[in-house]
């Protein structure tokens, strides 16, 4: 079959719009969030982005690991996550920052990756691990340790 003949299926046509249209709908997404960050923090405040990063929950939190799509930023002065659905957002101050470490477990279970924990302290001074999976984990750790824990990494 031909490139030709495959234009001509209806089905092929289908399936191409369908894989076009998301492509563009997560482009969209990305160029929404981008955009609200970019509004929200200042460019020189910025170290990294990244958009595809899974939270996993607070390990106080009741039941399993959650998993949850998002941006994460890290800034100069600490972190931010904010989910791509439900808005959930979580700021960690860089003083609060107790620990940065690679895990494979979470609230009590086993993952099937290494992750990203942070232990920190809240603002009730109770002691709290956030776990997060990024793309390239080994550049996302040195650099949060670099930004987050200097002079303790």
């Amino acid at each position: 079959m031909t490139f030709a003949e495959r234009l001509a299926d209806p089905g092929w046509r289908l399936t191409a719009l369908l894989f076009l249209g998301m492509i563009l709908s997560v482009a969209a997404l990305r160029l929404a969030e981008s955009t609200r960050l970019r509004r929200k923090y200042p460019r020189a405040g910025v170290v990294r982005t990244s958009y595809l990063v899974t939270y996993y929950g607070l390990e106080s939190q009741p039941a399993g690991p959650l998993r949850s799509l998002g941006a994460v930023v890290l800034l100069k002065d600490g972190l931010h996550f904010r989910a791509r659905v439900g808005g959930f957002e979580l700021s960690i101050p860089a003083a609060a920052i107790l620990n940065i470490g690679l895990s494979n477990t979470h609230r009590g279970r086993t993952l099937r990756q290494y992750v990203v924990a942070i232990r920190f302290r809240t603002s009730e001074g109770q002691g709290e691990t956030a776990a997060f999976r990024f793309a390239q984990p080994g550049r996302w750790l040195t650099a949060l340790r670099e930004t987050l824990l200097p002079g303790r990494a």
